[in-house]
């Protein structure tokens, strides 16, 4: 990762012999080399342009920022979600106002997360629901656990989200609940880098 820091600098050498995909190439044995095996490094590299071309505030962006974010995105064995739509990793520019500069930060989805804790191997299963106004909702902590979701046949548009949930089951027969309220998520979503 060291040498990622110096793209700062090398990226005004590439501008004219291909910008940021000529910056890619150089560090692309170093990105693909912590790629687990179930992904392809050539379809990652060409997501990778794609994530960058799709998202024009990138280019304002530190080059090392964003190098950094590909960096894990293929460590974590995440493709970028500009470019597939699954919501799993997003790379996104924001405002550093510490440094004055645009920086990629990567942001992973809550679908990114269920897929990482899969890959854990010591989930069973998992998953994570939306509650909206007109569901049956009910649920208990303590010694004895509850949680009981039926959701309406009305359809969703209109019904206001009250609560949100995930239910983790471990192989060891365990399992985890998590339930969260509307205003809870709320508050999250206000101190979150993007809110949206």
């Amino acid at each position: 990762m060291g040498a990622i820091t110096k793209a700062s600098t090398e990226i005004q050498q590439h501008k004219q012999s291909g910008g940021f995909d000529a910056l890619l190439k150089r560090y692309w044995p170093r990105i693909s080399a912590v790629m687990p095996k179930h992904m392809n490094p050539d379809r990652m590299f060409q997501l990778a342009l794609s994530c960058y071309n799709q998202t024009p505030k990138l280019n304002q962006c530190t080059p090392e920022t964003v190098l950094s974010c590909l960096m894990k995105c293929s460590a974590l064995g995440m493709e970028p979600s500009a470019v597939d739509g699954l919501g799993r990793a997003y790379i996104l520019p924001f405002f550093n106002k510490k440094t004055g500069k645009m920086e990629a930060t990567l942001i992973l989805g809550y679908k990114g997360m269920i897929d990482l804790a899969r890959r854990s191997g010591e989930i069973k299963d998992i998953s994570a629901r939306v509650v909206h106004a007109g569901d049956e909702f009910e649920y208990e902590y303590g010694l004895t656990e509850g949680l009981r979701h039926v959701p309406s046949t009305e359809p969703v548009d209109g019904r206001p989200m009250t609560h949100v949930y995930m239910v983790a089951h471990f192989k060891d027969g365990g399992h985890y609940m998590d339930v969260m309220s509307k205003a809870e998520v709320d508050i999250i979503r206000k101190r979150s880098k993007s809110p949206n």
